[in-house]
């Protein structure tokens, strides 16, 4: 069985429409897998339709999001996530190196689970030690 996390940029080219996520999206649901995303995913995805809509078309955008969002399991960003958390981004600059907040704390979840993480920009993520990224 695989195990997928997937990234925010996964999920963002999915709701438009992507040849290349669409493609990744119906091989993951042809197989045994569990598909995942992150809280910190539906936050940036739900943020960014609170900041590009408003008025009458926000709550249907809102409803596609969600609905959108409620094909994966939503792992929680717990106490343990946030902790591994910690301890890459502290890894991370000591080696020179910067990621925003939200990569940092998907990777954690990815190998807290022992998830592959899945990204538009894989070698973005190559800087987290013992994490399995794919790209797409």
């Amino acid at each position: 069985m695989r195990l997928w996390l997937f990234d925010t940029s996964f999920v963002v080219d999915l709701f438009k429409h992507e040849n290349s996520a669409l493609q990744l999206a119906a091989k993951t649901r042809g197989s045994p897998a569990i598909r995942a995303i992150s809280t910190v995913t539906v936050h940036e995805v739900l943020r960014g339709v609170y900041y590009l809509y408003e008025g009458k078309t926000l709550g249907e955008k809102l409803r596609l999001a969600e609905e959108g969002l409620n094909q994966f399991d939503i792992i929680p960003y717990t106490y343990e996530i946030a902790k591994r958390a910690a301890m890459i981004d502290a890894d991370l600059v000591k080696a020179g190196h910067m990621l925003p907040f939200a990569d940092v704390a998907i990777g954690a979840t990815a190998l807290f689970y022992g998830l592959t993480l899945v990204a538009k920009n894989a070698v973005h993520f190559n800087r987290v030690k013992h994490l399995r990224v794919e790209g797409y």
